[in-house]
């Protein structure tokens, strides 16, 4: 295309010089026809038409002027058309030209991205070089841990064998040993049983023994020293001597104060005789046997785990009360704990909120351009269930509650809370929601002014319609739909797109052709 247009400018070049010459020519041979006879009558002919000049034949003298000149303006007309054709073919070309060249500067603009693309996947590409290379270390240790790791899985895998083995037969000798324990339970409860039931038996012959003792006894101390006498044999030197009957504090007949002493060793000395040998006699009746029996049910079996009963709850309650002083402990340090967090949170809340306030007050003021605002607690004396009341006084108005305030102001003295929390506590991201729907020119500038003085600590998202808005972002995100019903999303970031478009301005302004001199 530009090969064209040199080629029909050249040739408009030559076509104009051609033109000149012409003239030139056309003017000579006029002044020629007014030296000729008759010249003046030719020169006012000449200076009617347009002096075109006529051909000259090889003598050098005019042939037919007058048609040469109608040839000649036939000739300067066509060229005339022609020259206004290849003007106007010109322009077009012109017009195209342009076109070209900015279809070229953005070809240059995506070329330059594409190289800084290109850059950025070199940069890339050697990291991942050197990733691979690390990752290639990496995969050789882990391969060389691996073989170590199943090399001793294989020794541990052999050692789990034996162990199974071995498990086995333990398994087997527990099993053994476990049918060996039961029926040795089984005999020790049948032996249990067995022994309760001579417990029982030797308890019955006990009290039996000592009710028959109990009844003796009272027998045989109603006969006194021939009770005695007839329970010891003669010249028995294992009780105590018999007093004297001259006593003169005992009636006659009455036993002395040591004979029920005296009485109870002859019973059992002849208790041991009667178990050497049974004496010869009568058998205990059965009346008196089931007496004995009755009082013995009547009294209830005893119970043999009553110690171990005794000592298990023994070592229960001791377990409970000593985690019973635990508790109390516990409760009491936990209860000075709750203290200690409550003056701490109360003092932490009170410098939190008076930080806080002061905070608020300087938000408004900048956000407003003056004014002041307050925040206020409900019940200072309950940190845990107080309120916040906000008072504001915008620029012009009187101090009034949040409520009374418009939208548009609430809207600004929230955006003013919420930054001054941002200042006293400051988090990594923020996310704002059409927070500057509300506000106006003005008051979006300083909305503005006030969010890039917190960016340098805290990253901010805002999801706006509000141009002034867009205009103080580094980086802009929308989403659209294309032709295939779906979402994109589209990024930008303002300084790569100002640089970009200075470039191609740049690039622009040098490829557009430096202007023709005049003449």
């Amino acid at each position: 295309m530009a090969r064209d247009a040199e080629q029909v400018a050249r040739e408009a070049g030559w076509l104009a010089s051609r033109v000149t010459a012409l003239a030139a020519e056309r003017s000579a041979l006029a002044d020629r026809l007014a030296g000729l006879p008759g010249g003046a009558d030719g020169a006012d002919a000449a200076r009617e038409q347009e002096a075109i000049p006529a051909p000259v034949e090889a003598g050098g003298a005019p042939a037919d002027s007058a048609g040469a000149l109608a040839a000649w303006e036939t000739r300067a007309a066509d060229l005339r058309i022609r020259r206004d054709r290849l003007v106007a073919e010109r322009a077009a070309l012109d017009v195209r030209r342009r076109a070209a060249e900015d279809r070229r500067a953005r070809a240059e603009a995506a070329a330059t991205l594409a190289e800084e693309g290109i850059s950025r996947a070199d940069l890339e590409a050697a990291a991942l070089a050197v990733r691979d290379e690390a990752l290639t270390a990496l995969r050789e240790t882990r391969e060389r841990d691996l073989a170590v790791a199943t090399a001793r899985e294989d020794a541990a895998r052999g050692t789990l064998d034996q162990c199974l083995v071995a498990d086995a037969a333990d398994r087997e000798r527990l099993r053994t040993a476990e049918t060996a324990v039961g029926a040795a339970r089984e005999r020790l409860r049948r032996t249990e049983e067995l022994v309760r039931a001579e417990t029982v038996r030797e308890l019955e012959a006990r009290l039996e023994i000592e009710a028959i003792r109990e009844q003796a006894l009272v027998e045989l101390a109603g006969l006194g020293e021939l009770g005695i006498e007839a329970l010891v044999p003669p010249g028995d030197a294992t009780l105590p001597a018999v007093p004297g009957t001259g006593d003169p504090g005992r009636p006659e007949g009455e036993p002395a104060e040591d004979d029920g002493t005296r009485l109870a060793a002859a019973l059992a000395r002849a208790g041991e005789r009667w178990a050497e040998g049974a004496p010869a006699g009568e058998s205990v009746p059965p009346g008196r046997l089931a007496t004995l029996r009755r009082r013995f049910h009547e009294l209830g079996a005893p119970n043999p785990f009553a110690v171990e009963e005794y000592a298990a709850i023994r070592s229960r309650l001791d377990a409970l009360e000593t985690q019973r002083r635990d508790l109390d402990r516990a409760i009491d340090r936990t209860r000075a704990l709750i203290t200690e967090l409550d003056a701490l949170i109360a003092s932490q809340f009170r410098a939190t909120f008076s930080a806080l306030e002061a905070a608020f007050d300087r938000r408004f003021r900048q956000l407003f351009g003056g004014g002041y605002a307050r925040l206020s607690l409900t019940d200072p004396a309950d940190l845990a269930a107080t309120g916040v009341d906000i008072t504001a006084r915008p620029p012009g108005k009187k101090a009034q509650a949040l409520a009374m305030l418009s939208g548009g102001e609430r809207a600004l003295t929230a955006v003013a809370l919420l930054f001054a929390m941002l200042e006293v506590r400051p988090v990594p991201f923020c996310v704002l929601d059409e927070v500057d729907a509300a506000l106006d020119e003005a008051n979006v500038g300083r909305f503005v002014e006030a969010l890039q003085g917190l960016a340098a600590s805290t990253q901010f998202v805002v999801i706006t319609h509000n141009r002034g808005t867009i205009e103080a972002a580094d980086a802009l995100f929308g989403v659209t739909v294309g032709e295939d019903a779906v979402s994109h999303v589209i990024s930008l970031r303002l300084d790569e797109a100002t640089a970009i478009a200075e470039r191609a301005a740049g690039d622009r302004a040098g490829a557009l052709p430096a202007p023709a001199p005049a003449g």
